[in-house]
């Protein structure tokens, strides 16, 4: 159990707990159910074995290996040789704490029953009541945050929170994916959560690319201990299986970390942790998101073309991006607007060879001669009945074989992976791809449990999310400097596992649909920012109100708007200005993110969120009067300044300057006055060197 308090620190309180968590003797963070007897009574007789072993400068990884062999009673004698190891790996630059759990046969026949697997079973202290200084605590300071998952709507990763306290008549709260896709659902399905109390807390994550569970129950206390409790649980639902001879499976990843202080610093500390440890890195820096000039799947002299427009704009385009359609039967030339030619054709692997009579490397080609990487979209994880894919090999998918019908790709097969491998790896060679943009458009929970063997449930979705995993970690070996764009229908398989392997840089389909709002893009900058540090939006954005809205440190424009601009000087010379602003900010959306504002979607509130890098000492702010907000001014006290450094504090849109302390703009704070509803402001937060 992890005890809260200011004392000790967060790491000593994670180093103290350490020391005892993987004991069999102990209070293990884990808990299962084998042979129908619980884990914790197993484990206490079983052999144990601990190795700790150092990963790097800033980390340790601790291997503890729990053998169920000899010492089982005779109960179990069928199910000698069950071995559960746990990889825990200890960061000594954040204070924070991953472990997997895994489990292996040994033994020559069918194990036990293996079931109630729990990789999360986690006791957190706390005091429900205790005075600190002058200040009385009490139970409503006991606050869990969290935030939705994607659910193609305006309020995609809303903030989300509930009050908490062990006298509660709710006694228990459950979360969960919905499907199979792990942050998919508008309300509660984010797998990330920050528990409060008093002045400290925990973060806990779950890393799943299917589907999960969590259970948070509130104890008045922790058996053997006289201290209350909040109780995490979870894991993926429903296993319960026997493992065949030699047999090893894996379980979710688990992420703690304890804090104390502010719950923004603590979000803060978790965004670098995400930042260092599950973002992509090439050549030992974070992988920087691009700003992508989006087009259809037309034909290569068309591509040719926008290539020519994009240069002539002038516009600061890092990645020419190639969505669905360049594939599909030959001559068939799918439509973004008036069909579903693209989904529909998604099986075939191959591009049209009419449009594309040299494949797609001369596009990408002239892509990098004009400095901009090139980015091509590909759905291998779904192929609909009767495309080639199904056809040629009906035994690699899983689902109903039926005209129409969406079939899902069993990266459980060996077989199945290794041709799919073989297909992905060939096309990012022949094609010149830099970035693979993977979408994932179906829900696999029913196609995975239809396929599960009897007793076995569980282990379809098992294999193919550990498939998953391995299949991007291959991808990226064959092809050093690759990068993966996580896309499941915008948003829906952002879990840390995913994350360390790839970018989101579609971050919601909501902004597919032409009634997307500014204010959504607005909260989920915030939203999601908790705890998915960057991402980049798409979508259409008419005015500077709308660009501002959907800034991060990666953005989407389409070739369409670009070549309308070409025709409009005024529009053209808008949109240089707006890329002008955000590359003066765009490496602060990797910095740290502090909300000033409610995190809503009213739209008669503010939003506003300022941008703070301590190492460089500069910041941003970006506000926003919403569309129905009746008030014109408010007034932002900024959080990580130097409170004895000089700032000057420059207006995007005026050019407007004043020289301000950092102590009274975070004690007096920033005013802000917008004249008008939806209106904005980008103000610049630099060191002043007048002085």
């Amino acid at each position: 159990m992890i005890p809260f308090g200011s004392t000790p620190s967060p790491r000593e309180k994670l180093e103290h707990w350490l020391e005892e968590a993987l004991e069999p003797t102990g209070r293990l963070p884990f808990s299962f159910r084998y042979g129908g007897s619980p884990s914790a009574g197993l484990l206490r007789t079983c052999a144990f074995t601990k190795e700790v072993r150092a990963l790097d400068a800033g980390a340790d990884r601790i291997t503890a290996a729990y053998q169920l062999a000899d010492r089982i009673t005779a109960a179990y004698q069928l199910a000698d040789g069950l071995q559960a190891t746990v990889q825990c790996t200890y960061y000594k630059d954040t204070p924070a704490v991953e472990w997997s759990l895994s489990f292996r046969n040994n033994g020559g026949k069918n194990s036990a029953v293996l079931e109630h697997v729990k990789p999360l079973d986690l006791g957190v202290e706390y005091s429900p009541f205790r005075t600190a200084g002058t200040q009385q605590y009490g139970a409503h300071d006991n606050i869990l945050y969290y935030s939705g998952g994607s659910d193609c709507k305006a309020d995609d990763f809303l903030p989300l929170q509930e009050i908490l306290h062990y006298i509660s008549n709710k006694g228990s709260m459950h979360f969960g994916s919905l499907n199979g896709r792990p942050t998919s659902g508008s309300h509660g399905c984010f797998p990330y959560f920050n528990l409060k109390t008093q002045d400290c807390g925990v973060i806990l994550a779950l890393a799943w690319g299917g589907q999960w569970e969590l259970d948070l129950q509130l104890q008045a206390r922790e058996p053997g201990s006289c201290a209350a409790c909040f109780r995490f649980s979870g894991g993926m639902p429903g296993t319960r299986l026997f493992l065949l001879p030699g047999e090893q499976i894996s379980t979710p990843r688990v992420l703690v970390m304890p804090w104390s202080g502010e719950v923004d610093d603590a979000q803060n500390s978790f965004r670098r942790h995400m930042l260092r440890r599950h973002h992509p890195h090439i050549d030992g820096r974070p992988v920087r998101l691009p700003v992508s000039a989006t087009c259809w799947g037309t034909d290569e002299q068309d591509h040719l073309r926008q290539l020519e427009l994009i240069e002539r704009s002038g516009l600061p385009v890092d990645a020419y991006w190639i969505d669905a359609g360049w594939y599909g039967k030959p001559g068939t030339h799918c439509n973004e607007q008036t069909s579903n030619d693209w989904s529909d054709n998604v099986g075939y692997h191959e591009h049209d060879p009419l449009r594309y009579p040299d494949g797609l490397r001369p596009v990408s080609d002239r892509a990098r001669a004009l400095g901009m990487k090139f980015l091509l979209w590909f759905e291998h994880e779904r192929a609909v009945y009767g495309t080639p894919a199904t056809l040629e090999h009906p035994e690699f998918f899983l689902g109903e074989r039926k005209k129409g019908a969406h079939l899902i790709l069993n990266l459980g097969d060996p077989k199945a992976w290794q041709w799919m491998f073989n297909n992905i790896s060939t096309k990012i060679t022949d094609y010149g791809i830099d970035i693979l943009r993977v979408d994932h458009n179906v829900d696999p929970l029913a196609a995975w449990e239809a396929n599960d063997p009897p007793g076995r449930h569980g282990i379809t979705q098992i294999r193919c999310v550990e498939g998953f995993y391995r299949l991007w970690d291959a991808l990226l070996e064959r092809h050093p400097g690759l990068v993966i764009d996580n896309c499941a229908s915008g948003g829906r398989r952002l879990e840390f596992e995913a994350m360390g392997r790839s970018v989101a840089l579609f971050r919601t389909d909501y902004s597919c649909y032409t009634d997307n709002s500014p204010t959504g893009h607005q909260m989920m900058t915030c939203g999601l920012g908790k705890w998915v540090p960057v991402s980049s939006p798409g979508g259409s954005f008419s005015d500077r109100y709308t660009f501002r809205s959907m800034m991060n440190q990666g953005i989407s424009i389409s070739v369409g708007e670009i070549e309308a601009a070409l025709n409009d000087p005024d529009r053209l010379a808008e949109l240089r200005a707006m890329f002008a602003e955000l590359e003066r900010v765009r490496d602060l959306y990797a910095a740290d993110l502090y909300p000033l504002t409610n995190v809503t979607v009213c739209n008669r509130d503010w939003l506003a969120y300022e941008l703070c890098d301590p190492a460089k000492n500069r910041a941003a702010v970006v506000c926003f009067r919403r569309e129905e907000c009746p008030f014109e001014a408010s007034r932002f006290r900024l959080k990580g300044l130097r409170p004895a450094s000089a700032y000057r504090v420059e207006d995007a849109g005026s050019g407007e300057t004043v020289v301000r302390t950092g102590r009274s703009l975070m004690e007096e704070g920033l005013p802000v006055t917008l004249g008008q509803p939806r209106s904005s402001a980008l103000l610049y937060i630099d060191p002043d060197v007048s002085l």
